[in-house]
């Protein structure tokens, strides 16, 4: 693996969406460098005053983003360029092959993060995914959805978390959906729309792992509370499995024979899948650190820090693992985010109010009273992170039901 040139300070080009953390992330891993941040302008208030920023419009169009590096390229070197967020994989990727830097490339990036790209690959592979098709424009929606039979759900084949993410039951729902204008996000998509079989599924499960010369040497496997859909209102999260759940061994392989098929060498992975009647379907997976409280809850778990993972292999650094990896505590992690909903903050529990309750070891409160919360909520918003330590996994859901008891979250309408 190439690595980063040894010059001072090095140059890095972060490209981000909306990962708030990885500028710090980035320069935990690496505080020597000198790092110019390619975003876009409704991100800007993420960062601190006096960071290099640069904007585009869209940082999924690779040919206005390889013109913003070129001028920043123009300036200075670049010797490694970072894109942790899901909109941003791609972009990084094709920057690292056309600048030749270390990292992820762009086909692989492609396969990761283009969702049309991925569930082929995976189907090659003879991995079991959702029937699906692939159309461009909501025109072709009704009869894709028609075809494998409804209910589905439309998404675009580029995108973050559940943003323009549907599940229209029936055509009626669909043609409701559109009439709505809810649509307008997925109609101004410069992609392809994914248009897939609704999975009628027992659970959702996520492994999160780092691949080194081209094996994954560690995973944690975990259970979401619930289906993410629509879930930014809800209390969400997930706690890592017993290793004597036997679905853990099930889905490690699973995760594996994915990284395989989509060929990834180095880095991290954030991969779902959906425990059905029929088995395990895998849903997606993506080579970048995953959102909310998971990071976290791997390292209390078992001192494994994906960011930093991350961070080393994109900068072509070597990822050091606890040798051996193993868990650093016999109880089990859950990870909680809280429910979020637009509007301004009139009153949110307090860390202090949280903190209290039982089995809780780490609060994080991101939101206060007076904060204005917006529209463009994903799965991983929230206004903070609870982490809870339970002695058996069937005590999970008496913990997250006090929890979300106790927790308080009272908005008011914004004025236009």
């Amino acid at each position: 693996m190439s690595t980063i040139a040894h010059r001072e300070p090095p140059r890095v080009l972060l490209i981000n969406s909306g990962k708030a953390e990885a500028l710090d992330r980035l320069l935990a891993t690496l505080p020597d460098a000198e790092v110019d941040v390619l975003t876009e302008a409704s991100y800007a208030k993420q960062y601190k005053a006096g960071t290099r920023l640069h904007f585009v419009q869209d940082i999924g169009d690779l040919t206005e983003v390889k013109r913003a590096a070129l001028g920043i390229l123009g300036a200075h070197r670049i010797d490694a360029v970072v894109g942790p967020s899901e909109r941003s994989q791609q972009a990084a990727g094709y920057l690292r092959s056309y600048l030749g830097l270390p990292g992820i490339g762009y086909e692989t990036a492609n396969r990761f993060s283009n969702k049309a790209v991925m569930k082929r690959e995976l189907t090659r592979a003879g991995i079991p995914v959702a029937d699906h098709r692939v159309v461009v424009g909501l025109a072709g929606v009704a009869a894709a959805a028609e075809e494998i039979g409804w209910p589905v759900v439309v998404k675009p084949a580029l995108g973050t978390g559940s943003m323009n993410t549907f599940a229209p039951r029936s055509a009626a729902e669909w043609e409701a959906l559109l009439a709505s204008g809810s649509c307008a996000g997925l109609a101004k998509g410069d992609c392809p729309l994914l248009v897939e079989r609704f999975v009628e599924m027992e659970g959702e499960y996520h492994c999160d792992g780092v691949v080194r010369d081209g094996r994954v040497e560690f995973v944690a496997v975990s259970r979401y509370f619930m289906p993410l859909l629509g879930g930014t209102d809800a209390f969400t999260g997930s706690y890592i499995l017993p290793e004597e759940n036997r679905d853990a061994d099930i889905l490690r392989a699973l995760h594996e024979r994915a990284v395989a098929a989509l060929g990834l060498s180095e880095g991290v992975t954030h991969f779902e899948a959906f425990k059905t009647a029929g088995g395990f379907v895998a849903g997606e997976i993506a080579c970048r650190p995953a959102g909310g409280g998971i990071v976290e809850a791997i390292i209390l778990q078992f001192g494994v820090d994906l960011w930093d993972a991350y961070m080393r292999s994109a900068l072509g650094l070597p990822v050091a693992l606890p040798a051996p990896v193993r868990r650093t505590r016999p109880d089990i992690i859950v990870n909680c985010d809280l429910p979020i909903r637009p509007g301004k903050v009139v009153r949110v529990s307090s860390a202090q109010e949280l903190a209290g309750l039982p089995d809780v070891v780490r609060v994080t409160m991101g939101t206060a009273a007076g904060d204005v919360i917006g529209t463009r909520l994903h799965s991983a918003s929230t206004t903070g992170l609870v982490y809870l330590a339970v002695a058996e996994e069937q005590q999970v859901a008496t913990r997250v039901a006090e929890l979300s008891a106790a927790y308080v979250l009272q908005t008011e309408p914004v004025a236009d």
